[in-house]
């Protein structure tokens, strides 16, 4: 039915939408509403793959506003994005060949989204853009994480603040660190990634911030040249550049 989305069932549920190994959505059933968190690349509509699973009014939420996240939002009238990543949306699509733009509504760290038996909790981790977020499923003992934690993080954009900021936030999440068992990912293809990958990938940054950077090395990327800090078995890389690290 579906040419590029690929439907996996995580649980009873939530459905993982894997768009071409490219990008990553989820789809999360309550008993009165259910809820997308994003919208992957926009090249297959979104809301009708939702509505393959569900018939529930759909709330559509966006972990950060880079085009592999958002640029489905075009199948939606309004969509969830915190504000400090409106404007980057905003040019992301205005460069694109989108139909339209949808309205964006604001997002904070502390809103809750009640579905009917589930409960997803925002969480504002600043880093890897500004307005990044997580969602924390209680019920399911999942960490929704975008693209702020993740087994190869981007720091080097230009829109990425720098590390220590981005430590910060990450630290915020130890008081539920005991509330979650599973992360899934911006850019995760089938299974639940293990919660301990929080604790590697938030000592991997501090190693960075801390000067620990001898087994770095040279990363190309479609946007130039930065360094990346391996923290185990690839692809974990922390990827930033010298000045994210000077500004703190």
């Amino acid at each position: 039915m579906f040419e590029r989305v690929k439907l996996i069932p995580i649980n009873k549920h939530i459905w993982l939408m894997n768009d071409a190994n490219e990008a990553t959505g989820y789809i999360v059933v309550g008993n009165e509403k259910a809820m997308i968190i994003d919208t992957m690349n926009g090249y297959e509509d979104v809301k009708a793959i939702a509505q393959t699973v569900t018939d529930l009014p759909l709330i559509v939420v966006h972990t950060h506003g880079h085009p592999d996240h958002i640029f489905g939002a075009v199948y939606f009238e309004q969509v969830y994005l915190h504000p400090d990543d409106w404007a980057l949306a905003q040019n992301y699509m205005k460069i694109s060949e989108l139909r339209k733009v949808p309205k964006f509504l604001p997002i904070y760290g502390g809103d809750v989204f009640d579905l009917g038996g589930i409960r997803l909790e925002i969480f504002h981790i600043p880093g890897h853009t500004p307005g990044g977020i997580c969602l924390l499923d209680r019920k399911d003992r999942i960490l929704f994480t975008g693209d702020s934690i993740i087994e190869q993080t981007w720091l080097q954009m230009e829109e990425s603040l720098p590390l220590g900021i981005f430590l910060e936030g990450l630290e915020t999440l130890t008081k539920i660190r005991s509330e979650f068992d599973y992360i899934l990912t911006g850019h995760t293809r089938e299974y639940l990634e293990d919660a301990s990958l929080y604790e590697v990938h938030k000592k991997a940054v501090k190693e960075v911030i801390d000067g620990d950077r001898k087994g770095d090395v040279i990363y190309k990327w479609f946007g130039g040249v930065a360094k990346a800090h391996p923290y185990g078995k690839e692809p974990r890389k922390i990827v930033y550049k010298d000045e994210k690290i000077k500004e703190n």
